[in-house]
């Protein structure tokens, strides 16, 4: 199996699939075969290093990239494939949320928003709070508001920083926005990641369920993650520092050797 399975790989491949302990940042173009490496990596380290697929996680941007991953990897295992967590950032920490979201105050039975919910909450909280849409663009205050919470700052951490008249503007429909999420039971896509950095945050215990359960995480397409995607993969390997990450571009946020 071993011989198989790495019989394919050139030498920087292989020494990407058996550099199993600590962090762990490849460099790889568009087309150089990542997937293939951190399918084999995570089969490596079932088959030849003896971890069990259950401590195993990986985390892409897309569905269409997690099922790819999940696909390639059952050719590789078979059925046990499916006992390694493969998904998205947002599938991740909505699993988490609903499991523990109480503890950050939401429901565990929570609505998500995409897009087009956003706007139309956005647009309604524009209303309430007297803003015309003919002045301020839905869009751009969701976009504003999107980016605070990728840098983890909620409402009361961005209104705290508001510099100009657009981001007073901003405040006040965020605020309204907040409230109007919980009164829905809802969150969007942000909050996913927002609330779930905040429950690692505030919980230590719950943290130490994932960094106990998840001795190695891997997360692809590493140079689109933002700050709260890094914060969370950070802290889930704070203990076994068993994080490789795979990106077209060197990041500033990890440190370990690299495999180019």
């Amino acid at each position: 199996m071993k011989n198989n399975l790495l019989s394919d790989l050139n030498p920087q491949q292989l020494k990407a699939v058996q550099t199993i302990n600590g962090p762990v940042l490849i460099v790889a173009g568009p087309g150089s075969g990542k997937t293939r490496v951190i399918t084999k990596r995570i089969a490596f380290l079932v088959d030849s290093a003896g971890r069990s697929p259950g401590n195993i996680a990986a985390v892409t941007f897309t569905n269409k990239a997690a099922k790819e991953m999940q696909s390639r990897l059952q050719e590789l295992r078979g059925p046990s494939s499916h006992l390694v967590t493969i998904a998205t950032f947002h599938s991740f920490c909505s699993s988490i949320l609903r499991r523990y979201g109480g503890h950050v105050g939401i429901d565990n039975n929570f609505v998500i928003y995409d897009d087009d919910d956003q706007i139309r909450a956005i647009k309604k909280c524009m209303e309430e709070t007297g803003v015309d849409p003919k002045n301020f663009s839905p869009r751009a205050i969701l976009s504003s508001i999107s980016n605070s919470k990728s840098e983890l700052r909620d409402h009361q951490s961005f209104s705290s920083g508001k510099s100009n008249y657009f981001d007073e503007i901003v405040s006040r429909v965020f605020e309204r926005y907040e409230e109007m999420l919980f009164q829905n039971g809802a969150v969007d896509f942000d909050d996913l990641l927002l609330k779930t950095h905040l429950l690692f945050d505030k919980n230590q215990e719950i943290a130490q369920i994932y960094q106990q359960k998840f001795e190695h995480l891997m997360v692809d397409e590493f140079q689109d993650t933002n700050v709260a995607q890094y914060a969370i993969a950070k802290k889930i390997s704070e203990s076994s520092r068993n994080l490789c990450v795979v990106g077209t571009l060197i990041s500033p946020y990890i440190h370990g050797e690299m495999l180019t």
